[in-house]
């Protein structure tokens, strides 16, 4: 019959279709961004987890910023001597109008004197609204271009690549930027929150083992007030953790993040619950 002859040339079509798409498929590769994990955090900011995405941050920053004119790489010399030429070179093949400002490495150059500088850097290369400043670097550059970008024009877009453990388990994360005065720490500044903060955990392969421990202390706290489990993990675990073994330490940096994500999500500008994440600090 007419339905019997459907019948046996639908199922001829599929069992030669089969073999060409599971074949197609072996060989499909995902990027590291499509792995990576993500963590909302407010608003538009989001957060992205997982190995090896360095090298894939200039094409998502191209199809996420598509009507930027300018992209200002802001980095320390230290880290640029690391990272830079690559990102500043893959921006460019892009065909990202990019460029870079390498300040001193160091908590000094935490001022007004170093942000005026960054600026000036700016306004002398015609940046407009339409730029993206990209934080290369650890908390000292993360607090400083992020609050370039706030004030910049009254206020620009940034995203956050941190290079150190500290910056991707906490200061790049939750949009608190500043700068220090002589009257103390961190006493000027705004809240800013970077459209994308990339935390990939291959950055972290150059650091010494005494810096890898001062970030891991942030996580620490995290497991002290608000999850009991990440503490067990990082306790049953710290061997592992402390050699970098990469799941281990991608599972310590998620958990720490989505943690201080949820509580910006509830406490953005630190009216209550988001002090708590002061814990050990003062």
């Amino acid at each position: 019959t007419d339905s019997l002859r459907s019948k046996f040339l639908l199922s001829l079509l599929l069992s030669c279709a089969t073999p060409c798409l599971s074949s197609r498929y072996r060989g499909f590769k995902m990027s590291a961004l499509e792995k990576a994990r993500s963590i909302p955090v407010v608003g538009d900011s989001t957060v992205l987890v997982g190995p090896g995405l360095f090298s894939e941050i200039p094409k998502d920053i191209k199809n996420k910023f598509p009507k930027t004119s300018k992209f200002v790489i802001v980095s320390d010399k230290t880290v640029y001597g690391l990272y830079g030429d690559k990102l500043l070179e893959g921006c460019k093949a892009q065909g990202l109008n990019t460029i870079a400002y390498q300040i001193t490495p160091g908590e000094k150059s935490k001022c007004r004197k170093v942000k005026a500088e960054v600026e000036d850097f700016m306004l002398e290369n015609r940046c407009l609204r339409d730029t993206l400043v990209i934080a290369l670097g650890g908390g000292v550059v993360g607090d400083l271009a992020g609050f370039v970008a706030a004030t910049y024009l009254r206020g620009v877009p940034v995203v956050q690549i941190p290079t150190s453990v500290m910056a991707m388990v906490d200061s790049s994360v939750g949009g608190k930027t500043a700068i220090n005065v002589p009257a103390g720490k961190n006493l000027i500044g705004a809240f800013h929150q970077p459209r994308v903060v990339y935390a990939d955990m291959l950055l972290l392969k150059t650091l010494t083992e005494k810096q890898v421990k001062e970030g891991l202390a942030e996580a620490v706290k995290m497991g002290c007030i608000r999850n009991a489990g990440l503490f067990d993990y990082m306790e049953k675990n710290a061997e592992k953790i402390l050699k970098q073994d990469s799941e281990a330490l991608a599972e310590v940096i998620y958990t720490a993040i989505k943690g201080k994500a949820d509580v910006v999500a509830q406490d953005e500008k630190e009216k209550g619950l988001r002090s708590t994440l002061n814990f050990g600090h003062t």
